[in-house]
Protein backbone atom coordinates (compact mmCIF):
# COMPACT_ATOMS: atom_id res chain seq x y z
CA UNK A 1 0.00 0.00 0.00
CA UNK A 2 1.22 3.51 -0.85
CA UNK A 3 0.19 6.62 1.04
CA UNK A 4 1.02 10.13 -0.14
CA UNK A 5 1.38 13.35 1.79
CA UNK A 6 2.69 16.75 0.81
CA UNK A 7 4.88 18.95 2.98
CA UNK A 8 6.13 22.32 1.70
CA UNK A 9 6.27 21.17 -1.92
CA UNK A 10 7.72 17.73 -1.15
CA UNK A 11 5.67 14.64 -1.93
CA UNK A 12 6.17 11.92 0.66
CA UNK A 13 5.50 8.42 -0.66
CA UNK A 14 5.07 6.03 2.27
CA UNK A 15 5.34 2.36 1.36
CA UNK A 16 3.74 -0.21 3.66
CA UNK A 17 4.48 -3.86 2.95
CA UNK A 18 6.69 -4.63 -0.02
CA UNK A 19 7.95 -2.46 -2.85
CA UNK A 20 7.23 -4.93 -5.63
CA UNK A 21 5.34 -5.23 -8.93
CA UNK A 22 1.86 -3.90 -8.07
CA UNK A 23 3.14 -1.16 -5.78
CA UNK A 24 5.70 -0.08 -8.39
CA UNK A 25 3.02 0.51 -11.00
CA UNK A 26 0.95 2.55 -8.56
CA UNK A 27 4.02 4.44 -7.37
CA UNK A 28 4.96 5.49 -10.91
CA UNK A 29 1.39 6.63 -11.60
CA UNK A 30 1.34 8.69 -8.40
CA UNK A 31 4.68 10.31 -9.21
CA UNK A 32 3.60 11.19 -12.76
CA UNK A 33 0.36 12.69 -11.43
CA UNK A 34 2.18 14.75 -8.77
CA UNK A 35 4.60 16.09 -11.38
CA UNK A 36 1.92 16.81 -14.01
CA UNK A 37 -0.79 18.25 -11.78
CA UNK A 38 1.14 19.87 -8.94
CA UNK A 39 4.57 20.47 -10.55
CA UNK A 40 6.21 18.68 -7.62
CA UNK A 41 9.85 17.77 -8.28
CA UNK A 42 11.01 16.79 -4.77
CA UNK A 43 10.11 13.40 -3.34
CA UNK A 44 10.77 11.56 -0.10
CA UNK A 45 10.41 7.79 -0.33
CA UNK A 46 9.49 6.69 3.19
CA UNK A 47 10.31 3.00 3.53
CA UNK A 48 9.84 2.75 7.30
CA UNK A 49 6.87 0.41 6.75
CA UNK A 50 8.51 -1.51 3.88
CA UNK A 51 9.90 -4.94 4.67
CA UNK A 52 11.18 -5.99 1.22
CA UNK A 53 12.26 -4.48 -2.10
CA UNK A 54 12.37 -6.69 -5.17
CA UNK A 55 14.09 -6.01 -8.51
CA UNK A 56 11.11 -4.04 -9.83
CA UNK A 57 11.16 -1.99 -6.64
CA UNK A 58 14.83 -1.19 -7.17
CA UNK A 59 14.11 -0.26 -10.80
CA UNK A 60 11.31 2.03 -9.66
CA UNK A 61 13.58 3.70 -7.11
CA UNK A 62 16.19 4.33 -9.82
CA UNK A 63 13.48 5.60 -12.17
CA UNK A 64 12.25 8.02 -9.50
CA UNK A 65 15.79 9.26 -8.83
CA UNK A 66 16.35 9.92 -12.55
CA UNK A 67 12.95 11.60 -12.82
CA UNK A 68 13.81 13.96 -9.96
CA UNK A 69 17.24 14.72 -11.41
CA UNK A 70 15.77 15.43 -14.86
CA UNK A 71 13.42 17.97 -13.26
CA UNK A 72 16.20 19.45 -11.07
CA UNK A 73 14.49 18.07 -7.98
CA UNK A 74 15.62 15.84 -5.14
CA UNK A 75 14.87 12.35 -3.89
CA UNK A 76 15.49 11.26 -0.31
CA UNK A 77 15.06 7.64 0.78
CA UNK A 78 13.98 7.49 4.41
CA UNK A 79 13.56 4.91 7.16
CA UNK A 80 15.26 1.84 5.71
CA UNK A 81 15.06 -1.20 7.95
CA UNK A 82 18.00 -3.62 8.11
CA UNK A 83 16.59 -5.89 5.38
CA UNK A 84 16.00 -3.11 2.86
CA UNK A 85 19.34 -1.48 3.69
CA UNK A 86 21.06 -4.83 3.08
CA UNK A 87 19.26 -5.24 -0.27
CA UNK A 88 20.61 -1.86 -1.39
CA UNK A 89 24.11 -2.78 -0.18
CA UNK A 90 24.13 -6.20 -1.89
CA UNK A 91 22.97 -4.67 -5.18
CA UNK A 92 25.50 -1.85 -4.71
CA UNK A 93 22.74 0.72 -5.05
CA UNK A 94 23.15 2.18 -1.57
CA UNK A 95 25.42 4.93 -2.96
CA UNK A 96 22.91 5.80 -5.67
CA UNK A 97 20.48 7.31 -3.16
CA UNK A 98 20.51 10.04 -0.55
CA UNK A 99 19.46 7.98 2.48
CA UNK A 100 18.20 9.53 5.71
CA UNK A 101 17.02 7.85 8.90
CA UNK A 102 14.50 10.51 9.91
CA UNK A 103 11.67 11.87 7.73
CA UNK A 104 11.51 15.26 9.44
CA UNK A 105 15.27 15.76 8.93
CA UNK A 106 14.96 14.74 5.28
CA UNK A 107 12.12 17.21 4.72
CA UNK A 108 14.04 20.04 6.40
CA UNK A 109 17.06 19.37 4.22
CA UNK A 110 14.94 19.66 1.07
CA UNK A 111 13.84 23.27 1.57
Amino acid sequence: MIKTDEYNGVCVLSINGQLSADECKVCRQIVEKQIDEKQIVNFALDLAGCDFIDSQGLETMLWLRRKCEDLFGMLKVVGLNDTCRKILEITRLDHQFDIENDLSFALKSMR
